[in-house]
């Protein structure tokens, strides 16, 4: 906090009647010594500082029921023409890793958490992700702090060949939510990828919410 303000403070110096000499009539000379205000340190208190939380980001997953546990990696965007137009991807980890969405929700918090990752090459992180059923664990750990999440839905859309409308509406499944999820995708089948495999679990406190198209 700043340092308290030096507010100089005046003091009223009130004379002193002078006593007259009885053996000299000479008059008292009046003393041109200043008098110096005293100066008083003013406390201004200041106001308590709320630390500020720092955003849960995941850096690992755990899913015990496909033996998946692996590191998690932020991931950003890169441009991609379609049909003349110039659209954004996100990045896929080139690693045995998934990617977290930089512009995606942090844990604990309203949004929407999105991890993507390999099916079938870079180490193939999300290779059983098709195994996972409704009421499946998935857990992400944040600098040792878990979150619990139950998977709610999977679905796969097609992808490959599909028209900008179909693509774009595939994609909302990745944009930001107001309640709190997690969102994995990946390619699907093994052979071909021409689909998106989704993914979407809700925190265990969520458990009985039901999940509809964004």
């Amino acid at each position: 906090g700043a340092r308290p303000t030096e507010t100089p403070v005046p003091r009223s110096v009130r004379a002193s009647p002078t006593r007259a000499a009885t053996d000299a009539p000479l008059p008292t000379a009046a003393s041109t010594r200043p008098a110096f205000p005293t100066v008083t340190a003013t406390y201004t208190p200041t106001a308590s500082l709320t630390p500020t939380a720092v955003p849960a980001i995941p850096d690992r997953i755990v899913v015990d029921t496909i033996g998946l546990d692996a590191p998690v990696v932020p991931v950003g965007q890169q441009g991609l023409f379609l049909d003349g137009q110039l659209y954004s991807q996100w990045e896929v980890p080139n690693q045995r890793a998934a990617g977290w969405h930089q512009r995606s929700a942090p844990l604990g918090q309203p949004g929407n958490t999105v991890l993507n990752g390999h099916h079938n090459v870079y180490g193939e992180v999300f290779h059983y992700l098709l195994a996972l059923r409704p009421g499946d664990i998935v857990t992400l750990v944040s600098h040792e702090q878990r979150y619990d999440y139950i998977v709610a839905q999977t679905m796969t859309l097609a992808e490959e060949g599909q028209p900008v409308e179909v693509r774009q509406a595939n994609a909302r499944w990745i944009l930001p939510t107001d309640d709190e999820r997690v969102t994995l995708i990946t390619c699907w089948p093994y052979d071909a990828s021409t689909h998106r495999l989704v993914v979407v679990a809700l925190p265990l406190a969520a458990l009985g919410d039901t999940v509809e198209t964004p």
